[in-house]
């Protein structure tokens, strides 16, 4: 399991969404344009979400989390879709966790995860995600 976090690539402040809007993590350059003969060490990303309440979250409304890359900056090609659906229930909101994502070795320079709200999803803007890089 890699545990080292990059600094450089640890976002601790990602606001999630005011109701159907999505939000994404900062950009991060991975350093390695495919093709270039060099390998990429194995990475993974942690992503983040701490509980959320009916407020936030209300039955049967959703946030999803995906993940998107490409060769330049502010990517929008998503190579992971729903990696992680948190959906409110029971009138309590979703349960909070965190979710591992092996980046894949032929994945595009750039990557930044979505954090997508449903249509009458609340408002989550005090609410901050947490998107790390390890290796």
């Amino acid at each position: 399991m890699k545990t080292l976090k990059d600094a450089s690539f640890s976002e601790t402040d990602v606001a999630l969404p005011d109701g159907n809007e999505t939000v994404y993590s900062a950009d991060m350059d991975l350093g390695l344009a495919l093709g270039t003969g060099q390998e990429r060490p194995e990475l993974e990303l942690i992503i983040t979400v701490p509980t959320l309440t009916v407020t936030h979250l209300p039955d049967t409304e959703t946030l999803t989390v995906s993940v998107v890359a490409g060769a330049s900056a502010t990517p929008t090609a998503v190579i992971a879709g729903s990696v992680a659906v948190y959906t409110g229930a029971g009138g309590a909101g979703a349960a909070g966790s965190t979710v591992r994502f092996r980046i894949p070795s032929d994945c595009a320079r750039y990557l930044r995860v979505a954090f997508a709200g449903s249509t009458l999803a609340g408002d989550m803007t005090a609410v901050d995600a947490e998107v790390s890089l390890v290796f």
